[in-house]
């Protein structure tokens, strides 16, 4: 189960990480992705992340879905305040990569 659970993670994290690289506003590609990953009523564990995101923004929600840890908030906080989507989507990807070998 926990595999699985990573397996998403890791899904929508890549996914997140390639439309902030095309230059989509962050909260905007984190909520397009949680309601891709939530279609037919699957992956309920992204809906508290999803009502985090419309309240509190784009790095809190990362901290409810559970996809980050209170570490890497405090970097993402920064990256997302210095407007470089690079920098951002590239974190993020590391973030994706990171779970994807923790799972080895």
């Amino acid at each position: 189960m926990a595999r699985h659970m990573n397996d998403d993670k890791v899904r929508l994290l890549r996914s997140l990480a390639f439309k902030i690289h095309r230059k989509e506003i962050p909260a905007e590609a984190l909520n397009d992705c949680f309601e891709a990953e939530g279609k037919g009523g699957k992956h309920r564990q992204w809906r508290q992340a999803v009502t985090v995101l419309a309240e509190d923004g784009f790095v809190p929600a990362l901290l409810a879905g559970e996809l980050i840890g209170a570490e890497a908030a405090v970097v993402m906080t920064v990256l997302e305040r210095a407007k470089d989507h690079r920098l951002l989507s590239d974190a993020i990807e590391g973030i994706a990569d990171f779970l994807e070998n923790a799972e080895s």
